[in-house]
């Protein structure tokens, strides 16, 4: 640990050099010694390393904006190895001033790593899951807060404004969904909630957007469930945090029974209150809006000690050491179940044969899908996509589950301007790794055509084999008929391709004369056994 010995008030005061810039680094004051600085973070994760190399790696996934290594520490049975095996992600210290934060993610670090082995419970989260831990968003505002008298009650990071005196980023309103949307942070540099000029502006907020995207295999998030620590208010916050609606259109309604479900189960263990995010207060560019409305990462924030009570901020900020242990442990039965529900947030509402099968899509955001897979299609229009369709005569303006679908001619307009023309289009999964027992390929379409369609029109579904052969497993052809666009669900046996990897594979086709032919999907799942 560097020296430090340049007293000022009761912290105690050094400058340091990283990445070339002369910094300020502190420590805690005499009275606050069981927090952890920087460095001494930097030590305990090394030292837990050291300790366990079997089942604990750290690495980094960037810097800060002076320069400090941003740290990530993985916990798995096979730490080297990346396994199949639904992840979590925890991080803290967003915010400068909310030490509290850093403490709880050491100590689940610590749970983890000393109890694998000894306690049975610990042992099969860590034998079935990958956890990461990033235990300081934010180490330059941290470090900085430490060299007030004895704290500066600092809040942002320590990245200069352009064209203004003012410091810093508010990194909990630095990220890409709904970036400045709904006055849930400030666009004057001086404020505490500075949003940014842009989104993920900060280096810091790009550090974790990168490292969340690099956990995407073939289209799909491997981190299913996450927990951002913050201080205070003991609170458990599920998303959304732009809107007041309980149901928005940018979620479906298991999403948000699933996530309401998993915050009460929290609280219950813990004592702490569940609650929407915006009915605390509006925000908007906030880590949990991003997870889950970009990645469909299960993401909530936990406001820790103290209480909501209306006490000074350095009472709320700031609790004095002795309350550590006592405030971290008590959340030690609420991160163990939320642990025990990385296979399938869905159990918690009872959907674990239908949507924790060996595939489920939505549409609700991308996962892998491919237009065109072969380089053999030949329509000329109306290609497969994922969208909001607009209704038409033959193009539903709703969709079974949330906003979107896969839908050919996604832009809508008229009835004939986006429809399939000329030929076949056709859109491939990303690989789907069946069992030894498998359940069902379920899904929704709607293939709707004019009267002067015929048989040589067609929507189709496959199942492709790992040798590229396909089985066709429904079919409905056009007619001399008007067929109105309806959703309709297919269910379809896959014990014939257990315990191989297949794809599925959709495809329209205006093959015949002129006519309007119009086809979309969704909710396409393979269910458990």
């Amino acid at each position: 640990m560097p020296s430090r010995a340049l007293a000022l008030g009761a912290a105690l005061v050094a400058l340091l050099t990283i990445g070339g810039s002369t910094v300020l680094a502190a420590d805690f004051p005499a009275k606050d010694s069981k927090y952890h600085d920087y460095a001494e973070m930097v030590d305990v994760l090394m030292a837990t390393q050291a300790a366990h190399p079997d089942i604990v790696q750290v690495s980094t996934i960037g810097q800060s904006y002076q320069g400090r290594d941003l740290y990530v520490v993985k916990i798995s049975d096979n730490v080297a190895t990346d396994e199949n095996e639904p992840e979590v992600l925890f991080d803290s210290l967003h915010h400068a001033r909310e030490h509290l934060s850093l403490e709880q993610s050491l100590a689940i670090l610590g749970w983890l790593a000393n109890g694998y082995g000894h306690d049975a419970r610990i042992t099969r989260i860590v034998d079935s899951t990958e956890i990461w831990i990033i235990p300081s968003v934010n180490p330059d505002g941290a470090e900085y807060d430490l060299t007030g008298n004895p704290y500066r009650e600092w809040r942002k990071n320590r990245q200069p404004n352009s064209g203004s005196s003012s410091i810093g980023t508010d990194l909990n309103r630095n990220y890409g969904y709904r970036f400045g949307c709904c006055h849930g942070s400030s666009s004057s540099k001086s404020a505490s909630t500075y949003r940014g000029p842009k989104a993920f502006s900060a280096p810091e907020t790009q550090a974790v957007r990168d490292f969340i995207l690099s956990r995407r295999i073939d289209g799909f998030q491997q981190i299913k469930l996450a927990v951002t620590f913050h201080t205070a208010g003991e609170q458990i916050l599920w998303p959304y945090g732009y809107t007041r609606t309980d149901v928005p259109a940018d979620m479906t309604k298991d999403d948000h029974a699933s996530l309401v479900a998993l915050a009460r189960r929290i609280a219950a263990r813990n004592g702490y209150t569940a609650m929407q995010s915006s009915s605390l207060y509006v925000t908007d560019g906030d880590e949990i809006d991003w997870a889950y409305g970009s990645q469909r990462i299960w993401m909530f924030t936990m406001e820790l000690y103290p209480s909501h009570a209306k006490v000074s901020s350095l009472q709320r900020f700031y609790p004095p050491d002795e309350v550590i242990a006592r405030e971290t442990l008590r959340n030690k039965s609420a991160i163990l179940d939320f642990l025990e529900h990385a296979a399938c947030p869905y159990a918690v509402i009872h959907k674990t044969r239908e949507d924790c099968g060996p595939f489920f899509d939505d549409f609700e955001i991308a996962r892998g899908w491919k237009t065109d897979p072969l380089g053999t299609d030949t329509a000329t229009g109306g290609a497969w996509a994922r969208a909001n369709p607009v209704a038409t005569s033959y193009q539903a303006g709703t969709v079974p589950s949330g906003s979107r679908a896969l839908v050919t001619g996604g832009a809508g307009g008229t009835a004939s301007a986006n429809d399939v023309d000329g030929g076949t289009t056709t859109v491939r999964s990303a690989p789907i790794v069946l069992p030894a027992t498998t359940g069902d390929l379920t899904f929704r379409y709607s293939f709707a055509h004019s009267s002067s369609s015929g048989p040589d029109d067609a929507f189709r579904a496959y199942v492709e084999a790992e040798d590229g052969t396909r089985t066709k497993v429904r079919q409905e052809l056009g007619s001399a008929t008007t067929d109105k666009p309806s959703w309709r669900t297919v269910t379809v046996s896959l014990d014939r391709w257990a315990g191989q990897t297949i794809r599925i594979v959709f495809e329209a086709v205006d093959a015949g004369r002129a006519s309007t032919v119009e086809a979309a999907v969704d909710d396409v799942r393979v269910t458990r056994p």
